[in-house]
């Protein structure tokens, strides 16, 4: 599935990756710490603006890139880090979101949810044994198989 990500349209990775974010933030719950719900959500705001542009990535202003680290700082809630660099994955990428970026956006969206669950050893056997964990997987998979629909 790797490879072929880089065959989706740039926008349309972005809009695979907003996808996956918006119902990541949906699956892990309400977060507690304002700052960083209020940030997440001025982000993805800003990224479903930029794909309305035909943007093939999100462009945050230098002052919210630059609140990136202080927030990362406090990110103690589990999967809010993970969530955080997804965001910035899709603002930092100078040539657009490429396949390769959108791949690590949805592995920061697995283990936001992987850090939320209460995954005993972190294993493929147990993360597969996880029904959250499978329905991740089983909406990514399904994400990406529709974008490739979309680009042939």
């Amino acid at each position: 599935m790797r490879e072929e990500l880089q065959n989706i349209q740039p926008t349309g990775r972005l809009a695979t990756a907003l996808k996956v974010m918006d119902w990541t933030l949906d699956v892990m719950g309400p977060i507690e710490t304002v700052e960083i719900r209020d940030y997440l959500g001025e982000g993805l705001r800003q990224g479903h603006e930029d794909l309305r542009e035909g943007r093939d990535k999100i462009t945050l202003a230098e002052d919210v890139l630059d609140q990136y680290e202080e927030l990362d700082e406090i990110a103690e809630e589990y999967g809010t880090s993970q969530m955080l660099s997804a965001l910035l994955a899709c603002s930092d990428a100078p040539e657009g979101l490429s396949g390769e970026v959108l791949y690590g956006v949805l592995g920061f969206c697995y283990e936001a949810v992987l850090d939320r669950e209460d995954v005993p050893v972190y294993s493929l056997e147990a993360e597969l044994e996880n029904a959250r964990c499978r329905e991740v997987i089983e909406f990514q998979k399904q994400a990406v198989s529709e974008a490739l629909g979309n680009s042939g």
